[in-house]
């Protein structure tokens, strides 16, 4: 890598005028960037984007305020909704150490703060992690301390210890510099620090996202000789470090900036009325927004639920049952519990080779199966047609089976076979329909690839990416692969080696991954929405290229309160619900929620509610919760322990699940609430407590309950609803029994009633396996009764029975099965 390092970009404003948003043209600053200091010209790249479905050309020209930038102008043609990166060259005149490059096309403008500086991420560092306990010692901030068998380390880097790490990085500060006034700059420290110059203590700051800007004493400062800068770490959980450039030290007045924001962001379509899921058609992307192709917004609830794959799959077999009939059963539950869609990241290491080709086998065939039912019963699928997870039937052939998670979007030979898998899938004929699966009525919506991960920076030198299963050798190669990439492209845009131009290539690499996906997505003549995650996307260019990209819809990251690690009963995470606010670069995508929860929870029922107003807040119009457990092995949870819902094993979740679906699809894109501290309420719908662990929906016509309605009543209730689902008594019901049950009016005489079996706890959902089961099933009567008004003296039927049932306590003394209860008129 080369040392240079003596200016820094900082990106501060960038504008786009009427006229370039006509023309589909936009210009982007550059990401912070350090240049040199000498009297060599110094890179400033832009970016130039065309969003137009044609090429578009313009004239750049540059200005520089306090020194001399060359080309003066350049002439550039963008292809339809392609991007260039465009580099002026620059000299900062030596009585400035500030100045601003500005880049102009038409009424455009981007415009960039020079200074001078010596950037940090250039020079060797050295770690050495202390014991949590013991004191800091100041003798490791001491300049003449011998740290050559420290560890070596690039900077950013991030990091899973939780022990201190003390770093430390040499350099020398001009002589020439003197009397001018100097300063650290960190972009941010995960998640504190206490900062040494040459054993002084300088700054210290709490807050893992928090830029530091540190002053230099002069009396410290060693001008013409090595200075050395020590940073204490402290990372208090999961990943932490100096993770983040611009490290750098600063000569002069000017303050800081941050980058704004690059453009206005597009307003996004006020919510309009929700359509009716059925019958099931196509779906459609406009100012993104989700609709059905006949209009109406699309506002659907559903799971994530795969009986062909994964341990699942194995789980069914080993239990010896028919694996069609199961399938049967679990829709026929799925679609009582209101699922619109479900969602199904397909293990490809199960169906494909090396070279992306489809291999029929029983888990394609049972796939069919499941695709089959759902377009017969009227049930949404979004597709993840790359899990790339692993999984007991894997083959070890199979194209993601050998490639990185971060190495599926930039090795070659993975994206080949990617590209061919996803085509030979959409053209595959499921054999029970007759039709390509590109062309099954029930297949809405496509997701590229389940969770991608990306190499950071430091990943070109040192081992900073956690593996997530795959082998060194595989991890090597793709790293190899990656700085290969990288080197060429740097010298391609005629850039040194610096991480402040790391973003602007990555960005590349991400934009075309995606256009080599969607292209292979279409070239099928697949017409479905198209989604990316952004999963582990935090990083700006990877929102942005995200953003920019042909993609039609985006993934949002799962949302998991309190994660899985503990069971979170009896802990609150309403808090967590608070309203969503998604980058406003994804103004033009439909967002999309491809997995949810209430993770690691046995009874808690108040949360489900929760999120999805959070999710309706953040404009989701797809939520698929993760995941519902087949009814085979529901009893033992032996799937994801961290994940239970189950129609009829879990009775006050599924009513919660449930209230939670008809929120969501009552809720408008958009809603607005107050930040929930112990309990929501949504006047007119619904309300959830975690103090009372209840979750409610009461409307005119429908009321629902998880568990009994007792004290807390924050929701006015009907006098007749129609519809009643709940466990336990109400002013409605009476009943014992632990099972769900729901109450549906026929006609102003008869109601259907369908009672579930009691559902006994016996275990941990955390801890399930077939030797120890989570909960029991007991088919045993319990007294029904039921009080709303003018029903007293109706009559209860066992379904297809013209006996009534007798009487008991002005109630019945029922089993779990199916009801009529009828008045006479």
């Amino acid at each position: 890598m080369k040392r240079w390092g003596m200016l820094l970009l900082l990106a501060t404003t960038s504008a786009i005028s009427f006229g370039a948003e006509q023309s589909g043209l936009e210009l982007r600053a550059s990401l912070p960037v350090v240049l040199c200091a000498d009297d060599r010209p110094t890179p400033v790249p832009f970016l130039v984007l065309n969003r137009a479905e044609q090429a578009v050309g313009t004239r750049l020209s540059f200005t520089c305020e306090g020194g001399q930038v060359e080309p003066s102008s350049l002439e550039v043609r963008i292809p339809a909704r392609g991007w260039q990166v465009v580099t002026a060259w620059v000299r900062l005149s030596p009585q400035r150490d500030w100045s601003l490059v500005e880049a102009h096309a038409g009424f455009q403008r981007a415009s960039v703060s020079v200074r001078r500086g010596i950037d940090l991420t250039l020079k060797e560092w050295r770690r050495l992690y202390v014991p949590r306990e013991e004191r800091p010692d100041p003798k490791l901030t001491d300049p003449a301390l011998d740290d050559s068998a420290w560890e070596r380390i690039g900077v950013p880097s991030l990091w899973f210890d939780l022990r201190p790490a003390w770093c430390r990085v040499r350099f020398t500060i001009p002589e020439a510099w003197r009397g001018k006034r100097l300063r650290l700059y960190l972009a941010a420290v995960d998640d504190n620090d206490v900062t040494y110059l040459n054993g002084q203590e300088i700054g210290r700051t709490r807050g893992w996202d928090t830029p530091r800007d540190y002053p230099l004493p002069e009396s410290l400062v060693r001008y013409g000789a090595e200075n050395v800068l020590t940073v204490m770490v402290e990372n208090t959980y999961a990943g932490g470090g100096l993770y983040r450039a611009p490290v750098m030290l600063l000569a002069g007045d000017q303050p800081v900036s941050q980058p704004t924001e690059q453009a206005e962001t597009p307003q996004r379509p006020k919510p309009g009325v929700i359509g009716k899921p059925l019958p099931l058609r196509p779906m459609v992307v406009r100012e993104g927004v989700l609709y059905y192709s006949d209009g109406g917004e699309v506002a659907l609830w559903g799971v994530n639920y795969y009986p062909q794959s994964w341990h699942q799959f194995v789980n069914m077999k080993r239990l010896g049952v028919d694996m069609k009939a199961t399938i049967q059963q679990d829709l026929d539950h799925l679609q009582k519990m209101g699922v619109e869609i479900i969602r199904i990241h397909v293990f490809d290491r199960e169906i494909s080779d090396g070279q992306g080709n489809i291999v029929d086998n029983e888990h394609l065939h049972l796939l069919d199966y499941l695709v089959a039912e759902c377009g017969r019963r009227g049930i949404y699928m979004m597709f993840t047609p790359i899990a790339w997870w692993g999984g007991p039937n894997e083959r070890a052939d199979s194209f993601s089976a050998n490639t990185s998670k971060p190495g599926m979007m930039f090795v070659p030979d993975a994206k080949r076979a990617a590209a061919n898998y996803l085509r030979q899938f959409l053209n595959h004929v499921n054999r029970y329909t007759g039709r390509a699966y590109r062309d099954e009525p029930c297949l809405a919506l496509l997701e590229v690839m389940n969770e991608p991960a990306y190499f950071l920076y430091q990943d070109l030198f040192t081992h900073s990416y956690t593996p997530q299963g795959e082998r060194p050798e595989v991890i090597e190669r793709d790293r190899a692969v990656f700085r290969n990439l990288w080197q060429a492209w740097c010298q391609r845009n005629r850039l040194e080696e610096s991480p402040a131009y790391f973003p602007l290539f990555c960005y590349e690499l991400m934009r075309h991954y995606i256009r080599e996906m969607v292209e292979a997505i279409r070239s099928t003549g697949a017409r479905q929405p198209v989604a990316v995650s952004f999963f582990g996307g935090a990083d700006r260019e990877i929102v942005q290229a995200i953003a920019d990209s042909e993609c039609d819809a985006i993934t949002i990251p799962a949302v998991y309160p309190g994660g899985w690690e503990n069971v979170n009963d009896g802990v609150n995470f309403l808090p967590v619900a608070e309203p969503m606010h998604l980058p406003a670069e994804f103004a033009r995508k439909a967002r999309l929620e491809y997995e949810f929860d209430a993770p690691a929870t046995n009874v808690s029922c108040y949360l489900y509610p929760a999120l999805a107003a959070h999710l309706r807040s953040g404009e989701v119009q797809v939520a698929c919760q993760f995941q519902y457990d087949s009814i085979s092995t529901a009893r033992w949870n032996t799937d994801w322990q961290a994940h239970w819902l189950n129609w009829l094993y879990t009775p006050s979740k599924t009513v919660s699940y449930m209230l939670a679906g008809e929120t969501f699809r009552r809720l408008p894109r958009g809603t607005a609430y107050a930040k929930p501290v112990t309990e929501l309420v949504l006047p007119g719908m619904m309300a959830t407590s975690f103090i009372y662990n209840q979750s409610m929906l009461a409307t005119d016509e429908v009321v629902m309950y998880a568990r009994g309605i007792g004290e807390w009543k924050p929701l006015p209730l009907p006098k007749s609803p129609k519809r009643i689902v709940g466990t336990g008594d109400s002013p409605y019901v009476e009943y014992t029994g632990s099972g769900l049950y729901v109450l549906q009016q026929v006609d102003g005489n008869t109601f259907s009633l369908h009672v579930n079996p009691d559902a006994v706890l016996v275990g941990n959902s955390l801890r399930g396996s077939f030797n120890a089961p989570v909960a029991e099933l007991k088919q045993q009567p319990h007294l029904f009764r039921l009080k709303l008004e003018g029903w007293q003296e109706a009559q209860c039927y066992p379904a297809g029975s013209t006996t009534p049932l007798p009487k008991v306590l002005n109630g019945w003394l029922l089993t779990p099965g199916e009801y009529v209860i009828r008045r006479t008129r």
